[in-house]
């Protein structure tokens, strides 16, 4: 049975400031929505496969059930739970950020 993805606000908010970020530095939105589009289309093989994804070096994350994608220079976090076959897309940020710092809202 596949998973439900679902992307959290704040990952919302990661893809269109993404978006906004790529357009600016590009100026070329159909580049910026493309690859939001991948960021997105990553996401997908959670549906099939939702603990596929990295676990992080981090003991409070890896406790705290965390995994994640890289897609180019880009890092999706998310959480699966198993008994509502959901994943919550949490963040996406480009790698070179400190996850931590990044995830220590989550925690």
């Amino acid at each position: 049975m596949r998973c439900k993805i679902k992307f959290t606000s704040t990952a919302k908010n990661d893809l269109r400031d993404i978006a906004f970020y790529i357009t600016e530095q590009s100026k070329d939105r159909e580049s910026a929505i493309r690859f939001v589009g991948e960021l997105q289309e990553r996401c997908r093989i959670l549906e099939e496969f939702p603990e596929s994804g990295s676990v992080p070096n981090d003991r409070v994350l890896m406790s705290s059930g965390y995994r994640f994608l890289v897609q180019k220079d880009y890092l999706i976090f998310y959480l699966y739970e198993k008994a509502e076959n959901t994943v919550y897309i949490m963040a996406v940020f480009n790698s070179r950020r400190d996850y931590m710092k990044v995830m220590k809202k989550f925690l």
